[in-house]
């Protein structure tokens, strides 16, 4: 992979969605609705879907890994459900290949995670975009339920940190709505900064692209963090190059009114290059005065 240099921006990528939700909250519906899918079903209820796709109906996970040639056909790969492909079929699967991971879940889960990353990014390779179904779970402390996706801690842990977005389905008012940010009643993630969004009747034209859509807008939303990061990387050089230019208390004065109109996130880092740039000069700021001065005539 070639190096991409800290002025530039990062090319678009695929990305990884998680969403979950309770049972007839139309998730795998919903998952169907992205660009050219294959649904890997693992759960058994892909013929409940409002919307069929190309499926994969898996009886364990050899079947899925006989099929990988066709995977690049398509643009987008889902995964139903999460439980179903990680606790229950690649557990069997690493442990008839090696027996002595049954008596060893630690292990057992360490190898379980490992070939899912693996498969994922083989499929990544693929510029494949992901979906992880995933059904939800309720915790209760005090007053307070709290869902997040079922699928076991360890497996839990690896779908959130390689998730781009986490979503949960719920039903608000009769509809449908996914929510990616997270708050005391659910687990989210959120980098593309998605509000709470009804899912429309899968009658409405609108639904028939809608994952495809959300999928659209967490790209263009790392893109654009990301061409903002090269922008504030850029802004931050052409400031050092003013810094280093500075040759008089006047030149340095006129650096706190650059600092006023740059971003909170840049501020503190620049205004330490002056007072550095100042002492080189033999220079101290006076703040009775609001000048530089030489450090003997500030003595």
């Amino acid at each position: 992979m070639p190096i991409i240099r800290k002025e530039e921006a990062f090319p678009e990528r695929p990305v990884i969605i998680c969403i979950y939700g309770m049972p007839g909250a139309s998730k795998t519906s919903t998952a169907n609705t992205a660009e050219n899918p294959i649904l890997v079903d693992c759960d058994r209820g892909a013929d409940r879907a409002c919307n069929r796709v190309d499926t994969i109906v898996a009886a364990k996970w050899k079947d899925v890994l006989n099929e990988e040639a066709e995977f690049k056909n398509y643009k987008t790969v889902i995964f139903d459900t999460a439980k179903s492909i990680l606790d229950d079929y690649l557990m069997q699967h690493v442990v008839e290949q090696d027996a002595r991971l049954g008596k060893n879940k630690l292990k057992a889960y360490g190898e379980i995670g490992e070939q899912f990353k693996q498969f994922i990014n083989r499929r990544r390779s693929e510029s494949m975009d992901i979906i992880i179904i995933a059904h939800a779970k309720a915790e209760k402390e005090g007053d307070v339920t709290t869902y997040y996706p079922d699928v076991t801690g360890q497996s839990k842990d690896l779908i959130l940190r390689i998730a781009d977005q986490v979503g949960f389905i719920s039903i608000v008012n009769k509809k449908r709505v996914i929510s990616f940010e997270p708050d005391d009643t659910h687990i989210g993630k959120n980098v593309a900064r998605i509000p709470a969004t009804v899912i429309p009747d899968e009658n409405d034209p609108a639904f028939k692209t809608f994952m495809a859509d959300i999928i659209a807008k967490v790209k263009t939303s790392i893109r654009a963090q990301s061409e903002e990061q090269v922008k504030a990387q850029q802004e931050m050089s052409d400031f050092e190059l003013k810094v280093d230019s500075c040759e008089t208390s006047e030149d340095l004065v006129a650096l706190f009114d650059v600092v006023g109109e740059m971003k909170e996130f840049q501020k503190a880092a620049a205004r330490k290059l002056i007072p550095e740039r100042a002492k080189a000069l033999g220079l101290k700021y006076n703040p009775t005065t609001k000048v530089f001065e030489s450090c003997t005539q500030s003595e």
